[in-house]
């Protein structure tokens, strides 16, 4: 199947309409956590804590607020993605190796950039670059 063929076979299945639907969610619950954020909704200030750990606890409750709302905005950035490559009829096509991106794997991941065969060899080249680091850390702290 042509390129073309397989993206706008993919928009014919709703893949495009389920992204825009998780966008325009997405992009309510960043509204929401934002105004919440600036407004110190449910928000206990370091200075309110009793003592050192409760001092940490709230630290730790801000910081992973804000890790929440990072990882909703790159995800919103990985849908407009997708969505610019269903309009340039790429959508569903490995960028590593030009096949097919199966059909679970999109609904799974709607946003995905590779195969799964393309993903697992990435993940294992990362992983085989970074074990050696963290092994050569973990001797010189010993």
């Amino acid at each position: 199947m042509h390129r073309l063929e397989v993206a706008l076979a993919r928009v014919a299945s709703g893949q495009d309409s389920l992204l825009e639907q998780r966008r325009s969610e997405l992009q309510a619950d960043l509204r929401h956590d934002i105004h919440d954020a600036r407004g110190g909704v449910d928000a206990v200030q370091a200075e309110d804590a009793t003592d050192d750990l409760d001092t940490g606890s709230v630290m730790a409750q801000g910081s992973l607020r804000f890790s929440l709302m990072h990882m909703k905005g790159e995800v919103l950035v990985r849908i407009d993605e997708a969505l610019g490559r269903i309009d340039q009829g790429l959508y569903g096509l490995c960028q590593s190796c030009g096949a097919e991106i199966s059909e679970s794997r999109l609904r799974a991941l709607p946003f995905a950039l590779r195969c799964t065969r393309c993903e697992t060899r990435r993940e294992d080249a990362e992983e085989a670059q970074h074990a050696p680091r963290v092994l050569q850390r973990l001797r010189s702290e010993w």
